[in-house]
Formats: structure tokens, C-alpha cells, sequence
């Protein structure tokens, strides 16, 4: 089994996660958690994946445009991008989380935290960038693309190893 397997798999097994994980499953206010829209039931599947892709995109492309000489400003305007469309990724996360068993719930928690954490960083750039410290800011989004990246890894095991949003019952 690999590093990433067994830090996935501890995850999932970390009953220590349980208190804070039930906590905000049931903070989840009642609008959220009953929104068919956000659990992506006009679709035919959970919306979530498809509601990360704006800025997750944006951000991944704010990263590449900080490696090209003169593009800080464009690459800002995507970051603000990201942040804008954001808040629909995470009501759909929240939307699907409160539907996950209790070894789903540990890590829905964990790629939560951890998307919130991406957030900050991004948003920390953004506003570094729009106070002229762009060379600080792109460090910052550099960091943020990492968090991320670990976030994605973590909701790719909670969909595809814990088959989280499977409609198990036949419709």
C-alpha cells in the first residue's frame, strides 16, 4: 500500500473526526441540506463535481499566468473568479455531505477543511496582489494550488474508493 494510501485510509478510519464531522453535519441548515438543486438531482447525480471545476479552473489557470512575465493582473482577475464561484462548490458539498455514512463523513470533513484552507490561501493572494505585493501573492497561490491539489485527492477517494453520491438502490 502506498504513503498516500495509508494517510487516505487513516483518514477514513480516524474516529477521532467523528465529533467534529457530526457537529457540521448537523449545522447544515435545512435549506441546504434539503436542496435537490444542490445535490444535483435534476442531473441525475450529485452536482458537487461539477460545481468545483469554475474554480478549481480559474485557480489552476491563475497558477499558470504566474509564471508568465506581465500577466499578475490577469491573473488576479482569475483568483477573483474563483473566489466568486466558490460558495456553489462548497452549498454542494455541504448539500451531498449531509447524505455520507460516518467513514465518508471523516473524510468529507477533512477535503473540506482542507478546500476552506485553498480558499484562504487564494484569497490571501488576491489581496496581497491588489496591494502590490504580487511576488508574495504568487507564492501564496502557489501554496494554495498544493492545498487544493490534496483537497481534489480526498474528494477523488471520497467518490471513487467510498462510492460517496452512488445511489446504491435501484431507481
Amino acid at each position: 500500500m502506498s504513503r498516500v494510501s495509508r494517510v487516505l485510509r487513516w483518514v477514513e478510519e480516524n474516529k477521532a473526526l467523528d465529533r467534529a464531522a457530526g457537529a457540521l453535519a448537523e449545522a447544515i441548515p435545512s435549506g441546504i441540506r434539503s436542496s435537490r438543486l444542490l445535490r444535483g438531482e435534476p442531473l441525475g447525480h450529485p452536482a458537487h463535481p461539477a460545481a468545483v471545476l469554475v474554480p478549481l479552473g480559474m485557480y489552476a489557470a491563475s497558477n499558470v499566468l504566474d509564471l508568465l512575465p506581465g500577466e499578475g493582473k490577469a491573473a488576479r482577475l482569475l483568483i477573483g473568479v474563483g473566489l466568486a464561484t466558490a460558495p456553489v462548490a462548497i452549498a454542494t458539498g455541504l448539500a451531498e455531505y449531509a447524505t455520507l455514512d460516518e467513514r465518508q463523513r471523516r473524510t468529507a470533513f477533512v477535503h473540506l477543511a482542507t478546500n476552506v484552507a485553498a480558499n484562504l490561501l487564494y484569497l490571501t493572494s488576491f489581496r496581497l496582489r491588489g496591494h502590490g505585493f504580487g511576488v508574495v501573492g504568487r507564492a501564496v497561490s502557489g501554496i494554495g494550488m498544493g492545498v487544493l491539489t490534496a483537497g481534489g485527492l480526498l474528494g477523488g477517494h471520497l467518490a471513487y474508493s467510498q462510492a460517496a453520491g452512488v445511489e446504491r438502490e435501484p431507481a
